[in-house]
């Protein structure tokens, strides 16, 4: 990645400073909510009035990207805090594939953000939290993870992997079902939300 693409990266990157969380400049939720992650986004998938099927491609994408933005966050800010050698090898990263797999769907063609890639960003964060492992092809690339054991973990520690495991897990249901399952958005969003509890009573996001 070139010094100037990566430099706009990170000025559009998900924060957590200021009155809102931002993406790319597009206002996500109020900074209160998005530090437990996932708030905001369940009432959005919650409040679809009549099955998903009838819900608009915006309000489905709004769900993605929000669930998405957090996992994208809370792999940033795990970097190098989680314990183990998948995480201090992969910590790096981790984090900006999970930063990517966001801004670059909702700076895509479209605009929008998929169920796909929320589950990817989820699963960065996953690899962050050292509670899965890259599958690398011969060429590099990594489009899949298997899960890590837990064996030597225990306390808050091995809450926060597992429960980074069972985000990016619940977020896959989601886009099995091409995100336009109600309560697999709202449960993957309720996983994302305790992965961030977890995280921060393991002293990751501290």
């Amino acid at each position: 990645m070139g010094r100037a693409r990566k430099a706009a990266r990170e000025a559009a990157a998900v924060g957590l400073t200021g009155a809102s969380v931002l993406l790319g400049g597009v206002v996500l939720a109020p900074a209160a909510q998005a530090v437990d992650g996932g708030h905001a986004s369940m009432r959005v998938c919650a409040g679809t009035a009549g099955k998903w099927e009838k819900a608009d491609a915006k309000t489905l994408a709004d769900c993605h990207v929000a669930r998405g933005a957090y996992a994208s966050k809370r792999a940033e800010l795990i970097e190098g805090r989680a314990p183990g050698k998948v995480a201090r090898e992969w910590g790096t990263r981790a984090a900006d594939a999970s930063r990517s797999a966001v801004l670059d769907a909702v700076g895509g063609p479209t605009g929008r953000m998929t169920s796909k890639d929320a589950a990817r960003a989820a699963m960065w964060a996953a690899v962050a939290s050292g509670a899965a492992r890259p599958a690398e092809s011969r060429s590099g690339a990594v489009d899949s993870a298997t899960a890590t054991g837990d064996k030597g973990y225990g306390g808050a520690d091995l809450e926060a992997r597992r429960a980074a495991r069972a985000a990016w897990r619940a977020a896959e249901a989601a886009d099995a079902a091409g995100g336009r399952d109600a309560r697999r958005n709202i449960a993957a969003d309720r996983a994302e939300s305790r992965a961030w509890q977890t995280a921060r009573a393991a002293g990751w996001l501290e």
